[in-house]
């Protein structure tokens, strides 16, 4: 496990995010995002960024994946698209994408499964279906995993606990910053022993 690490919900570039999360200009938010990462995750380590490394648009999108490339040397990358990443198959031009996305990643997938602890758990950008941003209607339900364990991105939650058997990596859950997979896990066994 150690070496792994998780995040999500990146949102490089943009400005409606970087001012949720207090900074008052988008390249203070991306050098603290950025810093973050790069202090934390070495090279040799792996990790799973799960969806939205942009606002979406294909400049803030190249921007990202460039940024990405020139800060993250020798880190072995993943990528679960979400919803504001145009290589996700809910986009039909998706597939003129991925070669692009798959220059900075390792790979690109629009869910995986591991094992952990003998437990199968569901890499996803998006929580289980009838979840979204407070105050909003459920989106993209039909693409979402109905499964025990699941570890997601999406809603920006303040928490890392989500619903029992599930762990948002977002960044506002974890101060801006990488989680290992230790640390995810212990969420999730918490998880499961609490009610959400």
């Amino acid at each position: 496990m150690d070496g792994t690490w998780f995040t999500s919900d990146l949102h490089l570039g943009h400005e409606f995010v970087a001012s949720l999360r207090g900074f008052d200009d988008t390249r203070d938010h991306d050098e603290v995002i950025l810093g973050h990462l790069k202090e934390m995750v070495q090279p040799g380590d792996v990790l799973w960024v799960l969806g939205d490394i942009s606002s979406g648009s294909l400049r803030a999108e190249e921007r990202a994946l460039g940024l990405i490339a020139q800060r993250l040397v020798g880190v072995e990358k993943h990528f679960v698209p979400g919803n504001h990443d145009s290589c996700h198959p809910m986009f039909r031009r998706a597939y003129q994408r991925q070669g692009r996305f798959l220059e900075v990643f390792d790979s690109v997938q629009a869910f995986q499964r591991m094992k952990w602890e003998g437990e199968e758990v569901y890499l996803s950008h998006f929580p289980r279906p009838g979840q979204d941003h407070p105050g909003m209607e459920s989106r993209y339900d039909d693409l979402r995993l109905r499964v025990p364990l699941l570890v997601h991105g999406h809603l920006h939650s303040q928490f890392p606990m989500t619903g029992p058997g599930q762990v948002d990596v977002g960044m506002e859950a974890w101060g801006l910053r990488p989680t290992p997979q230790v640390m995810v896990a212990q969420k999730l066994w918490e998880s499961l022993e609490e009610r959400v």
